[in-house]
C-alpha cells in the first residue's frame, strides 16, 4: 500500500469533494465533479494502474482499492465518473496495441486526457445496439451506445462492438476527430448521479482505423474477464457504506444520541472483513476451485452491505433525511446506484440471495 498517495487521496477528499458533495449531486458534470477530475488529474491520479515504463503510479491492488473508497466516501458522483474514467485507461494499459500504448498512456497518467469508457451494451441481451463491420483500412461501426458517463469532459473512450462471426472489437475513439459519426443525448434523467453527464450516443458510419484498435476477442471472454474483476467493483459500495458509519459516529457525539456509536462499530467491522475478503479473493485467486463463491459473496455482501449502511442513517436521523440536501437519502440514492452497476446475471443472483437471506455478512 503506498500510503503516501493515500495520504494524498484523503487530502483531496476532506478539503475539497466532502465539503462540495451535496452541491455536485444536485448540480451538472460542469461544476464541483469538473473541479474534482481536473484536482484528480493533476495529482497523477489517473496514472494509477498505467505502470512507471508509461510514466504511470503503477499502485497496487491494495492502494487501488483504498483509493477508490476514500472517494466514494466523500463524493459518490465524482467516485463513480472517476471510476468509468479508470476503467476506459484500464481497456488502453490491456491492449495488444503497443503503438496505441505509448502514444495514450503517458498523457492519460498526466491528465492530460481523459478517456471513458462504452461497453455497456456489450451485456444486453438480444441484437447488439451496436454493431461493427471489417471495412478497408479498419472497421465501419452502427449503432447505439445506450450508455457512457463524462461525456463534456471526455477527450475519447474506448469502445466496445459486436462483430459478425461471434468476436467483440474494442478500440479507442478520438471525439474531435469523430464528431460527426457521433450524436449524443442530454444527459440521462437519472434518479442519482445525474451529474456525472451520462449520455446516450448514436453512431453512424463511424470509421475505425486499424492503429486505433485495442483488441478483437472473443465474446465470451467478456463474461471471463468481467468473473476475473469481480470484487474489484466492491470498492465503490464499501466507500458509501463508509460514509454512512462516519455519519453515524458523528451523530453519535450529539447529547443523548451516545448508542448510535455502537451501530456505527459494528458496520465498520462488516466493512473491514467485507474489504478483507475483497481482496484475499481477487483476480489471482480465479483458478481457485471455490473463486467464484467467495467473489460473488465479497461483492454482493459490499452491495448489500451499502445499503443496510445508508439505511441505517436514514433512520438514525428521522424525516430530516428527506430534505434534498441530506447526507443519509444520498447515500441511500447512491447505494442503490451501486446495487446495478456493472452487474452480471451471477452478481444479480447473489445479490437477491442475500437480500431474501436472514443472515448477512461473509
Amino acid at each position: 500500500m503506498d500510503r503516501a498517495l493515500l495520504h494524498t487521496a484523503w487530502r483531496l477528499a476532506d478539503e475539497t469533494m466532502r465539503p462540495r458533495a451535496a452541491e455536485a449531486d444536485r448540480g451538472d458534470i460542469h461544476g464541483p465533479v469538473a473541479d474534482n477530475i481536473r484536482a484528480l488529474g493533476e495529482a497523477g491520479f489517473f496514472g494509477l494502474g498505467i505502470g512507471p515504463e508509461y510514466g504511470g503510479l503503477g499502485a497496487d491492488e491494495v492502494t487501488r482499492h483504498e483509493f477508490t473508497e476514500i472517494l466514494a466516501s466523500a463524493c459518490g458522483v465524482t467516485a463513480f465518473t472517476q471510476q468509468q474514467l479508470q476503467t476506459g485507461i484500464k481497456f488502453v494499459v490491456e491492449a495488444a496495441n503497443e503503438l496505441l500504448k505509448r502514444e495514450l498512456l503517458p498523457v492519460l497518467a498526466a491528465g492530460r486526457l481523459r478517456c471513458g469508457i462504452a461497453l455497456s451494451q456489450l451485456r444486453r441481451a438480444g441484437p447488439p445496439p451496436l454493431r461493427a463491420e471489417q471495412a478497408p483500412g479498419g472497421y465501419r461501426l452502427n449503432g447505439v451506445i445506450p450508455w457512457i458517463t463524462g461525456w463534456s469532459l471526455l477527450d475519447g473512450f474506448v469502445l466496445g462492438a459486436a462483430l459478425d462471426g461471434g468476436e467483440h472489437l474494442f478500440a479507442y475513439v478520438d471525439i474531435a476527430r469523430h464528431r460527426a459519426a457521433l450524436t449524443a443525448s442530454g444527459p440521462l434523467p437519472l434518479s442519482v448521479m445525474e451529474a456525472s453527464d451520462t449520455v446516450e450516443v448514436e453512431v453512424r458510419d463511424l470509421l475505425i482505423p486499424e492503429e486505433a484498435v485495442l483488441r478483437r476477442q472473443p465474446a465470451e471472454q467478456l463474461g471471463r474477464d468481467e468473473r476475473r474483476g469481480l470484487t474489484s467493483h466492491a470498492a465503490l459500495p464499501l466507500g458509501c457504506a463508509r460514509a454512512s458509519a462516519r455519519y453515524l459516529r458523528e451523530l453519535a457525539q450529539r447529547p443523548g444520541r451516545e448508542a448510535l456509536d455502537g451501530t456505527a462499530i459494528a458496520l465498520t467491522l462488516e466493512i473491514d472483513q467485507c474489504r478483507r475478503a475483497a481482496l484475499t479473493w481477487n483476480c489471482e485467486c480465479v483458478g481457485h476451485p471455490e473463486y467464484l463463491t467467495y467473489a460473488l459473496r465479497a461483492r454482493a455482501g459490499a452491495i448489500v452491505l451499502a445499503m443496510r449502511a445508508a439505511h441505517a442513517a436514514v433512520v438514525a436521523t428521522g424525516g430530516r433525511a428527506h430534505l434534498k440536501d441530506a447526507l443519509p437519502g444520498r447515500l441511500l440514492r447512491e447505494a442503490q446506484f451501486y446495487a446495478t452497476a456493472v452487474q452480471t446475471p451471477e452478481v444479480q443472483a447473489s445479490t437477491l440471495d442475500q437480500l431474501i437471506s436472514p443472515f448477512f455478512g461473509l
